[in-house]
Formats: structure tokens, sequence, C-alpha cells
């Protein structure tokens, strides 16, 4: 087993979700008008790609826990390759609402694998390590809206944009089909019963309620930003696509840099100390981006609005694995069952009130998210210092 060729294994699968999650948003004002859609007819491909996502994560956690973690990483590096390119092929919209699904289902299966492998590789230090892997979806959220405005500003193509991101995962899938893996679940492969088992007590237990509430509320707010900030820029302020771009890569540099800052913070000041600064952090960038109307200010306060929410995923599955050590995939995967949701749904549903409110109320959606985020913090730091979950071990 070749740990270095594992943990760039994590690495690389957050670099492609983060890459293809953040082109549905810089491409979406082009799609609109080639297709003429209006904004709910646009947001289906979020609900779409989150429904894919959805699935996949809930499925694919409790199956790696039993048959490792390999065969799930080459499924969803095939999936993601396969819908990417029929995104970029399909000449009517349904075939993009399809594509947008199947690469959903693929990314959410390296999303879920990658947590469950670097918990697996590196149990001492779980925060520390989830967010290091987490720094690379930034990387991946960093390229791919610079990306998309090349592709769209110079060669005048978002379907070559996305046959680039299905020849990127095809390269993935053999690089990680080379490789040995350890056995799931800390060592120990379970068995049905002891996975039934284990389920109940997962979903028994309220600290994984509460931390899948707020990924939830996170994935909301950071959906609605990558899926609607262009389109709102480029519609309300009339900001030009590059600009619009630019400014979601500011939000991208804001998670990258705050995911290598909140890593070592939360293994000294405690998880659930960290998910609560974060939460109220974001809350008050988000809100400070929708309420201005100057384009630098939205970039500043987005890019802060990033670093503080960059802590909260990470923290959150390092949360859900330490409580439940020998269910790695399933717990992670239950958590980022409920992000998932939260991206699925709530950009949809930021679009359909849009086409009734206007698109610049529509995003008060994100602070609304926020207030509901914060709160869950708070319950969940107060029950973690009467209670001290998070410094027990469940056998």
């Amino acid at each position: 087993m070749n740990l270095r060729a594992l943990t760039l294994i994590g690495y690389l699968g957050m670099v492609l979700n983060g890459f293809l999650v953040n082109l549905l948003g810089p491409v979406m004002p082009v799609v609109i008008q080639e297709y003429g859609l209006t904004l709910a007819a646009a947001g289906v491909v979020f609900t779409s790609h989150g429904v894919g996502r959805l699935v996949s994560v809930f499925l694919t956690g409790s199956w790696s826990d039993r048959v490792g973690r390999k065969p799930v990483i080459l499924l969803g590096a095939v999936l993601a390759c396969a819908g990417a390119a029929l995104y970029g092929v399909s000449g009517i919209w349904l075939g993009q609402i399809a594509g947008a699904a199947v690469f959903g289902s693929g990314l959410g299966m390296l999303d879920g694998i990658a947590n469950a492998l670097i918990s697996d590789l590196y149990t001492e230090k779980r925060g520390l390590a989830l967010n290091r892997l987490h720094v690379f979806f930034g990387i991946g959220s960093l390229v791919g809206p610079l990306a998309a405005a090349f592709f769209l500003d110079f060669l005048d193509s978002w379907r070559m944009l996305y046959l680039c991101g299905a020849l990127a995962a095809a390269g993935y899938l053999v690089f990680a089909s080379r490789q040995v893996y350890p056995e799931a679940a800390s060592g120990q492969k379970l068995g049905r019963e002891q996975l039934k088992a284990g389920r109940s007590r997962i979903l028994a237990s309220k600290e994984v309620w509460m931390l899948s509430g707020m990924m939830f509320t996170y994935n909301g707010v950071g959906h609605t930003i990558m899926g609607w900030v262009n389109t709102y820029l480029s519609g309300e302020l009339a900001a030009s696509v590059f600009t619009a771009s630019l400014i979601l890569t500011l939000y991208s540099v804001g998670i990258t840099a705050g995911r290598l800052f909140w890593g070592d913070v939360s293994e000294r000041i405690g998880y659930p100390a960290t998910l609560l600064i974060c939460s109220l952090g974001g809350f008050v960038f988000v809100t400070f981006a929708t309420l201005v109307q100057n384009l630098w200010l939205i970039g500043i306060s987005l890019a802060l609005t990033g670093v503080f929410l960059a802590g909260i995923l990470p923290t959150a599955v390092a949360c859900g694995t330490t409580l439940f050590p020998q269910m790695i995939g399933t717990v992670s995967g239950y958590v980022i069952t409920a992000a998932s949701l939260g991206g699925m749904l709530l950009p949809f549903l930021v679009g359909v009130f849009s086409d009734v409110v206007g698109l610049r109320v529509g995003m008060l959606a994100a602070p609304f998210l926020g207030v509901i985020q914060v709160t869950l913090a708070v319950l969940l730091h107060r029950r973690e210092l009467k209670a001290e979950t998070f410094d027990r071990i469940e056998a």
C-alpha cells in the first residue's frame, strides 16, 4: 500500500469535484440564452445534479464499509467521465439534465469516498487531515470558474469545457485503478448485521442530526453562491462574464485559504467551537455580500464568506467519524448526503422564488440559511460542553 499515492487519489478526487461542480454556475447565463430557459427551468439542472449526488453518497458509504474503497472510487470516476461527456455533447436541455445527474452521481461517490479514505489513512488528527483534503476541492473550485471564463470568452465553447472535464475524469480513473487500498472500516470489513446495528446507532445520534443540519444549510449557501452569483451579477449589476467569474473565483480562493487555516485550529480548540466560529463568520459576510451593490465589495465579502465556511464540511465529517470510527464510510456518507440534499434543493428553490420576486431578493436565501446554521452550531457546542460527546469513541 502506497500511502502517498492513496493520499493523492483522495486529493485529486476533490480537485475533480471542485472543478466540475463549479462549471455549472459560470456557464448558466450562456446556457439560459442558448435554450431560452426561465430561471426555474435552469434551476432543474442543479436539482438533477443534486439528486444524482444524493443517491450515490447515501448508498455507497455503507457499501464501501463492506467491500472496500476501490470499487467505489472506480465507479465514481466512470460516472463522472460519462456524465461530463454527455453534458458537453447533448444538443437538447434534457441531455444536460441527464448529464448533470450522471456526473453528480460520480462526484458524490468520489466526495464521500475521499473523506472515508483519508479518515482511514490519518486516524490521529482527522480534523487536520480532512481540512487539508478539502483544500483540494478549493483548488478545483478555483480552476473551474477560471477555465469557464477562458472557454467562454476566448474559445466561445462551453461544450468543449465539459469534454475537457470528462478527459480529466478518465485520467483519474486510470491512475486510481493501479493502486492497492486499505481494508474498509479501520481495517475491518463489517457484516450485514454489524452494519445494520451501526446504522441504527448513527441515526439515533442527536449529534449526527445536528451535523447533518449544518451540512444541509452550509451546502445550500455554497451552491446558491456557486450556482446563481454569475447570473445575479451579470443580470442585476451588469457585470461582464469575466468579471462575474472572477468574483466567484474569489469565493473559491477564500474556501481554499480557509481550509489551510481551520484544520490546525480545529485540533486546538475542538470541532464544535470551530463549527460555531465558522458558522458565525459565514453568516456575517454572506449577508453583507447580498446587501451591497459594489462589485469589489461583493467580491471581498464572498472571499471572506469562503474563508469561514471552508471549515464546516471537513470539521463536521471529522466529528461524525470520531463518534463512529468503525463506520467511517457510513457516517461520512450520511452527513455528506445531507450536504447533497441542500445543494440539490436550495438553488432550485432560489430559482423558483427569483422568477417571482427577482434574483436580487432571491439571493437573500443565503443569509436566511446562515441563521439556521448558526443556531445548530450553538446547540451542538452547548451539547458538547455538557456531554463531552466528542471525547468518547464508540466501540
